[in-house]
């Protein structure tokens, strides 16, 4: 009898740690996943193009079959499970230093036997006492130890877990991959960048659009409508018109322009100049044919 409730006792500790990793891996995802779909939406992937490490593969996808995720999501992914786990470490950090601030001590992980008598109420106090009084040779002891074997018989490890931590976490987790995915289906993302941001405050210091004409913001198409104004100075002549020449094509310029004869500084041979591979695939006798071509066509111009 001993022996099957330390048997029950060990599988008890087991299964509970099991459930509590079960309970920080939820935890840390949906934080994580909390995380993505801020860094998501506000475009903080664009982060990565001013690293050089980074750099080379913004906007390129690994070379796995059918993984259609940019370089820049995965990246991003890594660093929220970073922040995660930094946050995670604060947090723990944080209420040790409450409690001892307080003068309170910290509360100790519960055993397995507590969460069993908190989970089934017919073992409140009586498997502790049962445990610890198991060497006990006593009619009482193995009264005590005869119930507590018949109860725990009827214990499910599945009524183990914590229904409503399991459930928050699961809850947070849906709802955070159904928004991420209708934000990678759909593109919805907020309009401002890191790159807006980076601009807006170059060096530490504030900078203002450049104004329109008309005193508004930052136009952006950045093409002025309107003519800008010449504002005269009194007492002083202002020439405004334009040189010759200005506005008009190169044609009109050179309809009443004499031709003059072109004299080249240097005479050269054209075959110092010319490809040897025209000259070797040239066929023979048609030189000639082509200068006069080019010669009647001149005088026709």
């Amino acid at each position: 009898m001993i022996l099957d409730i330390e048997r029950f006792i060990k599988k008890t500790d087991g299964v509970i740690r099991r459930n509590r990793m079960v309970y920080d891996f939820l935890q840390f995802l949906a934080i994580t996943l909390v995380l993505l779909l801020i860094a998501v939406f506000f475009n903080l992937s664009e982060i990565f193009k001013h690293i050089s490490i980074t750099e080379p593969y913004i906007g390129l996808y690994p070379s796995i079959p059918y993984f259609t995720v940019k370089y820049e999501v995965i990246f991003t992914f890594f660093l929220t499970c970073l922040l995660t786990l930094l946050i995670l470490t604060l947090f723990e950090k944080y209420k040790i230093y409450a409690y001892k601030k307080l003068n309170k001590k910290l509360p100790k992980s519960e055993k397995s036997m507590d969460v069993v008598e908190q989970s089934y109420p017919q073992l409140k106090d009586r498997l502790k006492t049962a445990y610890d009084n198991r060497a006990a040779d006593t009619i009482i002891a193995d009264d005590l130890t005869k119930a507590v074997i018949l109860a725990i018989a009827a214990v499910s490890m599945a009524g183990l877990l914590d229904v409503r931590k399991l459930a928050y976490n699961m809850v947070v987790i849906i709802v955070s991959g159904i928004v991420l995915a209708a934000i990678f289906f759909t593109g919805f993302v907020s309009p401002v960048t890191p790159d807006d941001i980076f601009n807006r405050f170059p060096n530490g210091t504030i900078t203002q659009p450049p104004l329109t004409p008309d005193g508004g913001g930052n136009d952006s198409s950045g093409v002025l409508t309107e003519t800008t104004p010449i504002a005269p100075t009194p007492g002083i002549d202002i020439d405004v018109t334009l040189p010759p020449g200005v506005g008009a094509g190169p044609g009109s310029l050179l309809e009443n322009s004499t031709n003059h004869t072109f004299y080249p500084s240097v005479y050269y041979p054209p075959q110092s100049l010319s490809s040897n591979h025209y000259y070797e695939y040239l066929p023979e006798g048609y030189e000639d044919i082509i200068k006069d071509y080019f010669k009647k066509l001149a005088e026709q111009s």
